[in-house]
């Protein structure tokens, strides 16, 4: 049930012929395995999108994201859809929620940088750069982590096996 409803909603694979993705990394996107609707490849698909949506790679996420698709053999639809979750509306909210997250796990670290002789403000660019990363990965790996469970549980709920 749940498979049938995902399958009517993903993109086809013609949708995405010609399109940017496919330039980019040719034939590959076509790749069956790609493309199989159970439980493992869209979980990982999910999770995989979310993981990289967190992360502050805007201008290439549906790039990364097809790319890693391809790589760890998930479902690159759902992957795809997930990694929207930061979109126009959503980036600079999910963004400073990074960064402020980030900011707190780097704000208690050593400024090295300015030790190694860079001048306080690119020093502070650095360390800016840093939260954003490590805010956005540790956010992108918890959002992956429970878009994975919960996809799980649903396909087990609505497959109707424990």
């Amino acid at each position: 049930m749940l498979a049938k409803w995902l399958a009517e909603r993903m993109p086809t694979q013609k949708s995405l012929r010609g399109e940017y993705i496919h330039k980019v990394l040719g034939e590959r996107i076509f790749v069956g395995e790609l493309w199989r609707i159970d439980e493992r490849a869209i979980s990982g698909g999910i999770a995989l999108g979310l993981f990289i949506a967190f992360t502050p790679t805007v201008p290439l996420q549906m790039l990364l994201t097809a790319a890693f698709a391809i790589l760890l053999r998930v479902n690159l639809p759902a992957a795809l859809a997930a990694c929207w979750v930061t979109n126009p509306i959503t980036a600079v909210p999910i963004y400073a929620l990074s960064f402020s997250l980030g900011r707190t796990i780097v704000g208690g670290m050593p400024d090295v940088l300015s030790a190694h002789g860079l001048p306080g403000s690119m020093s502070g660019y650095f360390k800016d750069a840093l939260a954003l990363v490590t805010g956005g990965v540790t956010l992108g790996a918890a959002a992956a982590i429970a878009g994975y469970l919960l996809v799980r549980m649903a396909w087990r709920i609505g497959s109707g096996s424990k």
